[in-house]
């Protein structure tokens, strides 16, 4: 064999292939949780602390590492320990601290390792968003809570650089080094003003470098010598309210694999994340969020085991009537984890990267109450599977209908059915009986074999008596 034919199978031998961009589903590691926006571990113990957003309580849970696994926070069984539903979970963890709802809702913070906060050493530190508040609690989030004499309006998140320093975010748009005083107060320190940041991160080891989320969904590196930007994404996020760019993680394996991984809500209302390394972008996950614009969760951590975990909402509609918090084989309202991997960069053009072109076809003015649902007709180019979903308006009421889900065979069509539920039943019997003038809100989008998503769909239906 000629040497450079031997060089080059040499090379293909010992160089890793570069990963397929396929989603995976990940694995639900804990559940029973509305809204866990902001949570995290203790870097020196592994325990987690998670900050969720209450219905009634807001509350920060305690979760020792070795017991996390299939760990459930209790909603919609209870918000905080306040009974909701009648039930209560198994492997149950009660909230250690909690509070009443309202506009402070709690922002999850980090246990205190950093040697420039002795007076906080080992103690918990969240914030309360409207007042701006940032609270202690004893370890294990023991209470009672102690005012750290510090407040940062509209407090969005904590995070740590790669030695455990502690940082704050403020949607307003700074991000503060935290420190202390002479007299054992926690002080804050501007690094710079950003655009409604939302989430801190560094690499291992790292001091002198952070990565940071924007809302609107720009990724910037901060050092101390200024900031440039990493990653636009505005053009595929959703922003507004409780959606956009909503956290960033670094992979532990940065300073060779130069991947940092974002979530975020996309065009389609859908909860995302990315691995962006060297310019190229591709998909983790996808999680169907598109029945309401809030309670995402928010937030990505590499855990104690090198994994990739993420925290989602419940699904935003008011008291989780689906149940999805509490129903395993929902990703919503759970955190979720990720063996992801630790090779090259993900191909700039994976093998099939073309949507699927989907057609619906929907009449404008149906009689929903007599057909228990709205009727779509849906064509693809290729075979592929599709999702339909929707939502009741009366006025300013919205009710969630059933989602239907079919395969459908290239360029054939198909009837679909998007089904009332009981409850969205005997509304629109009521609101047709008092001459109201309710509608249909459809959302339609595919998917194909290997997994490129459809342009979401959107379509409008006037009920007909």
């Amino acid at each position: 064999m000629p040497r450079l034919a031997v060089a080059i199978l040499i090379l293909l031998l010992f160089v890793p292939a570069p990963p397929a961009a396929a989603q995976t589903t990940g694995e639900v590691y804990m559940s029973g949780m509305r809204n866990p926006y902001r949570w995290s571990f203790d870097r020196q113990t592994g325990n987690i602390y998670v900050g969720d957003v209450g219905g009634i309580n807001e509350e920060v849970t305690f979760v020792p590492w070795a017991q996390s696994r299939g760990a459930n926070l209790g909603w919609n069984c209870f918000s905080g320990t306040t009974p909701q539903t009648g039930c209560t979970p198994s492997n149950y963890f009660p909230p250690q601290y909690e509070y009443g709802s309202g506009p402070d809702v709690v922002i999850g913070g980090y246990v205190v390792r950093d040697p420039a906060l002795p007076s906080f050493a080992g103690r918990y530190l969240f914030g309360r968003f409207s007042t701006g508040a940032i609270v202690s609690l004893g370890p294990g989030a023991a209470p009672p809570p102690q005012d750290t004499m510090l407040a940062i309006p509209s407090v969005s998140g904590f995070g740590e650089d790669g030695t455990g320093r502690l940082y704050a975010a403020s949607r307003a748009g700074g991000v503060y080094r935290l420190g202390e005083n002479s007299s054992g107060d926690l002080t804050a320190t501007s690094i710079g003003d950003f655009d409604q940041p939302l989430s801190v991160a560094a690499a291992p080891g790292v001091t002198n470098e952070l990565f940071i989320a924007e809302q609107p969904g720009r990724l910037v590196r901060w050092t101390p010598t200024g900031t440039s930007e990493v990653a636009d994404l505005t053009d595929v996020v959703l922003d507004g309210g409780e959606q956009g760019l909503l956290s960033v993680a670094v992979s532990p394996d940065y300073a060779t694999t130069r991947k940092l991984y974002v979530f975020y809500t996309n065009n389609g209302g859908d909860l995302q994340v990315d691995v962006l390394q060297n310019g190229n972008r591709a998909p983790v996950t996808t999680i169907q969020h598109d029945q309401a614009d809030n309670h995402n969760g928010g937030q990505l951590l590499f855990g104690p085991d090198n994994a990739l975990y993420l925290s989602t909402g419940d699904g935003g509609t008011q008291g989780d009537p689906e149940g999805d918090a509490q129903n395993p084989n929902s990703r919503l309202g759970k955190i979720l984890r990720f063996d992801v991997d630790a090779g090259p960069a993900p191909p700039a053009t994976p093998g099939d990267t073309t949507r699927p072109a989907l057609r619906a076809r929907v009449k404008r003015r149906q009689r929903v109450l007599r057909l228990r649902g709205a009727v779509v007709y849906v064509r693809c180019n290729e075979r592929c599977r599709v999702s339909a979903g929707g939502t009741l308006r009366i006025g300013r009421r919205k009710l969630l209908l059933r989602r239907a889900a079919a395969t459908v065979a290239a360029n054939k069509r198909r009837r679909m059915k998007v089904r009332l539920r009981p409850r969205g039943r005997r509304v629109l019997r009521r609101a047709l009986a008092n001459g109201r003038r309710p509608r249909v809100a459809l959302r339609i989008r595919a998917v194909d074999s290997a997994g490129n998503r459809s342009a979401l769909v959107r379509r409008s239906v006037r009920v007909r008596r």
